[in-house]
């Protein structure tokens, strides 16, 4: 699971910034987007899953042109209270070459759907 190094909101404090998990406070429908960059030379991709379950993916693949290269998603969740989403990533070929660029370059962000 990803824990990002830097929280800027959190209001209702439902992502946990120690484990990278974020716990629906309510039922009801979420948007959750997410943008994964990495650096010159490397690749990822990260995968949002709902209770565990994988839903969908962002890449990011500068293994070959040696640009920054980002890759983003966005995804609405119909979600029970204590349903669980969080960010993985997903390895393929050399695990050295897999690198998310932190310090507020790649983003999660999630929040309610009034109804």
């Amino acid at each position: 699971t990803i824990v990002y190094d830097k929280v800027i909101t959190n209001n209702g404090n439902a992502y946990n910034k120690a484990t990278g998990k974020f716990t629906a406070p309510r039922d009801g429908p979420f948007v959750f987007t997410w943008t994964a960059i990495t650096t010159d030379w490397f690749q990822i991709n990260v995968y949002i899953y709902h209770n565990g379950r994988r839903l969908s993916v962002a890449q990011a693949d500068s293994e070959t042109d040696g640009q920054n290269s980002s890759g983003s998603n966005t995804i609405v969740l119909n979600l029970k209270k204590y349903d669980v989403v969080e960010l993985k990533c997903g390895l393929w070929g050399d695990i050295s070459k897999h690198v998310l660029y932190g310090d507020a370059h790649s983003t999660f962000s999630g929040w309610a759907l009034k109804m």
